[in-house]
């Protein structure tokens, strides 16, 4: 099984980014203001020219009904819709490709000031984090691309949690078919990198996947290393 894009898919031309939420696309010979649903930098992926592909919402109270959605790089694509890296992770699950994880896995669980993705029964309960990347160097993917107060708040819970008796997992899905590894990106955000060496010394699991991209969807597909 796959995710299914959120919408009609369509081609274009990134033109520019205005700011953090707001793109400029060629589609079809017009430009268009689209959504972007991603409010990292996406360095080394956006620049004027690259081929892109949005989704288009029928929904007639947005005020942009396209999103920008898949981006060109290597000669394959690149998923930049952050939102659907957990159901990306969970079509996984279902599918039998997360080793380790079996029976029921509730969402959104409320832990501390936060809500975790995941919840999986078991001895100890296990908290997951899923964490969506998108950036590449040199066939390694990184995160994150821009500094993340949230995601270091999510990850010293979690570290908490895992202090106070629970089990602890980090997924990093990256949303790209051409990397081998993952690491933190530490030039970016040296807090983050810090606490996941860290977490992974009170013994939270990291991991890191690839997903296979395509029109018809995104699939996760096999686990490659974490190196801290």
């Amino acid at each position: 099984m796959a995710v299914s894009l959120p919408g009609e898919v369509v081609q274009g031309i990134f033109l520019e980014r205005p700011n953090r939420f707001q793109a400029v696309v060629e589609i079809q010979g017009i430009r268009e203001i689209v959504h972007v649903p991603n409010t990292g930098r996406m360095s080394g992926l956006l620049a004027p020219g690259i081929e892109v592909a949005l989704v288009r919402s029928d929904n007639p109270k947005r005020k942009h009904p396209y999103s920008l959605t898949l981006v060109k790089k290597k000669g394959t694509w690149v998923c930049v819709y952050s939102a659907l890296a957990n159901r990306v992770f969970e079509d996984g699950i279902q599918g039998g490709r997360v080793r380790g994880i079996q029976g029921e896995v509730r969402r959104e669980v409320k832990f501390g000031a936060s809500r975790m993705d995941f919840y999986m029964e078991g001895e100890p309960p296990t908290l997951i984090e899923v964490k969506c990347v998108t950036y590449e160097e040199n066939g390694v993917a990184m995160f994150p691309d821009a500094p993340t107060q949230r995601g270091q708040k999510h990850v010293g819970e979690l570290i908490q949690a895992v202090e106070e008796g629970m089990g602890g997992m980090i997924a990093f899905v990256a949303f790209m078919d051409y990397v081998n590894h993952f690491t933190p990106y530490d030039r970016i955000d040296p807090v983050l990198g810090e606490q996941l060496r860290k977490a992974d010394s009170v013994g939270i699991d990291l991991r890191a996947y690839v997903c296979s991209i395509n029109f018809d969807g995104i699939k996760l597909e096999q686990e490659i290393p974490v190196l801290l």
